[in-house]
């Protein structure tokens, strides 16, 4: 009985985050839309910055190729981290 119920809550909390992170990135995208103004499918410091100047404190953190600029992944780390 209690691996039973073990099993459903894990799969409960499992499908919880699953459906957050397509959540997440639907609610990301229009403002990755409006915020990749020169609509190279990235977006620089300044285009964050524009965007929330406030975003621009986790920038680096959320750049985890650190390659100077966000994909749409690392933007959603960013919006989720703050």
């Amino acid at each position: 009985m209690i691996s039973a119920l073990a099993f459903a809550v894990g799969g409960m909390w499992f499908s919880g985050t699953a459906s957050a992170g397509f959540y997440m990135r639907e609610e990301a995208r229009p403002m990755w839309v409006k915020a990749d103004t020169n609509c190279d499918g990235y977006l620089s410091r300044r285009e964050v910055y524009a965007e929330d100047p406030q975003l621009l404190g986790g920038f680096d953190a959320a750049d985890v190729n650190r390659d100077g600029k966000l994909d749409l992944g690392e933007f959603e780390i960013l919006l989720i981290s703050l």
